[in-house]
C-alpha cells in the first residue's frame, strides 16, 4: 500500500475510529481493517471495537486490551459464489514480527486474525466476503471485495531509458485487470557514494512518482508519464551536493502497487468536501456495514534494474540540475 497509499489510509481510518469512541453512547461499533494481497504468504485481518459508556475516558479505554478486542470473535473468509468458508486464527502479531507502534491504542497484545496463503489460495478477480461473529449475542457483520488480480511486468520504458531531453515524456506502461482501480508508482533509485577514496556505500532513494493515480477507462493497458526534468530535479532535491563525495549511478527499480474499488471510493468521498469554500469537515469512508474501516485488496509488481542510456548518464553527470552531485 506501504505500499505508501494503503498504509496512510490505515492511519486515517484509525484516527477516525478514535474520534467515534470519544462520545460513544454505549453502542458497540466493530472496526475492521484488511488489505489482502494474493502475493502475500499469509493474510491478516485486524478486528477491534469502538465502545464505551457515556462519560468514560476514551484514552484509558484505548489502552485496555479487554475493551479494545472481542474476546470470542470468529472471523471467516468466504469465497463467492461457491460459499467456501475459511476460519482465521487469532494471533499476537508482535510474536510474528509485527509489533504495534506506540500510539493511542494498547500496544500489547497486538491481536490480528491470520490465515496462511496456501490455505486460502486467492485468485485474481474472485469475490471474497469477510464474516465477523462478535459473540456476546451481537449480530454478525459482513462485507466483500474483489481480489485485485496480477499485473504484467511494465514493458515501458525500454531499458536503457532515454532521459536526455528534459521536456520529453517518459511513458511507464503495464497491463492491469479491471479490478485494479488506483495505483501508486515508485522508483527505487540505487547509487553508491564514496566514504573514502577507495570505498563506497550503497544508497537508495524512493521517489513516489504518483499516488492515488486512477485509471481513466476499462482498458487493461495503463500508462503514466513523467519528464526527464522531473527525474533530474528529484535527484537534485534529494541528494546533497558535496564536492568531497563521488557517486556512481547503479540503476533503478519500478514498483507499482494497485488498490481495489474501495480505495477509489475512499478518495472520492474524502475529496468531496475539500477546497477553499469547504467546511473542512472530511466525510468518513467505510465499507463495513454497521461498523467502521475498510475491507479491500491490493497487488503489486516490480520491474528491476532499469538503466539510463549513455547520453542520459552524461546528462546526470553534466546537466544543469545534477552536475553538482558529482556522479562519475
Amino acid at each position: 500500500m506501504k505500499i505508501g497509499l494503503l498504509l496512510v489510509l490505515c492511519c486515517v481510518f484509525f484516527a477516525c475510529s478514535t474520534e467515534v469512541q470519544l462520545e460513544g453512547p454505549g453502542k458497540d461499533i466493530p472496526v475492521l481493517y484488511a488489505f489482502l494481497n494474493k502475493q502475500d504468504t499469509a493474510h491478516y485481518i485486524r478486528l477491534e471495537r469502538a465502545f464505551q459508556t457515556s462519560g468514560a475516558n476514551a484514552e484509558q479505554i484505548a489502552q485496555n486490551p479487554d475493551s479494545l478486542y472481542y474476546k470470542n470473535a470468529i472471523v471467516e473468509l468466504e469465497k463467492l459464489p461457491n460459499t467456501q468458508r475459511f476460519r482465521l486464527v487469532r494471533v499476537d502479531a508482535a510474536k510474528e514480527g509485527y509489533p504495534r507502534k506506540d500510539g493511542p491504542f494498547a500496544k500489547a497484545p497486538n491481536y490480528l486474525y491470520k490465515i496462511k496463503a496456501g490455505q486460502l489460495a486467492l485468485r485474481g478477480n474472485e469475490e471474497l466476503r469477510v464474516i465477523i461473529n462478535r459473540g456476546e449475542g451481537k449480530p454478525p457483520i459482513s462485507t466483500q471485495t474483489t481480489v485485485v488480480g496480477d499485473m504484467s511486468s511494465p514493458d515501458r520504458p525500454s531499458s536503457p531509458v532515454a532521459m536526455v531531453d528534459y521536456n520529453r515524456n517518459i511513458t511507464f506502461g503495464w497491463q492491469a485487470p479491471v479490478s485494479a482501480r488506483v495505483f501508486d508508482l515508485r522508483l527505487r533509485i540505487r547509487y553508491r557514494e564514496s566514504v573514502t577514496a577507495t570505498t563506497f556505500t550503497n544508497k537508495t532513494l524512493e521517489w513516489v512518482m504518483a499516488e492515488d493515480f486512477q485509471r481513466v477507462d476499462e482498458n487493461e493497458r495503463v500508462t503514466y508519464n513523467i519528464t526527464g526534468e522531473q527525474f533530474y530535479r528529484y535527484l537534485a532535491g534529494n541528494i546533497e551536493a558535496d564536492p568531497g563525495k563521488k557517486r556512481i549511478f547503479d540503476g533503478f527499480d519500478l514498483l507499482i502497487t494497485a488498490g481495489g474499488k474501495e480505495m477509489v471510493d475512499f478518495l472520492r468521498i474524502s475529496r468531496a468536501n475539500t477546497g477553499i469554500t469547504s467546511s473542512q469537515v472530511v466525510p468518513m469512508y467505510t465499507n463495513v456495514p454497521d461498523g467502521l474501516g475498510v475491507f479491500t485488496s491490493r497487488n503489486s509488481v516490480l520491474r528491476s534494474n532499469l538503466q539510463l542510456s549513455t547520453p542520459s548518464y552524461d546528462s546526470l553527470r553534466l546537466g544543469k540540475f545534477t552536475k553538482r552531485l558529482n556522479f562519475q
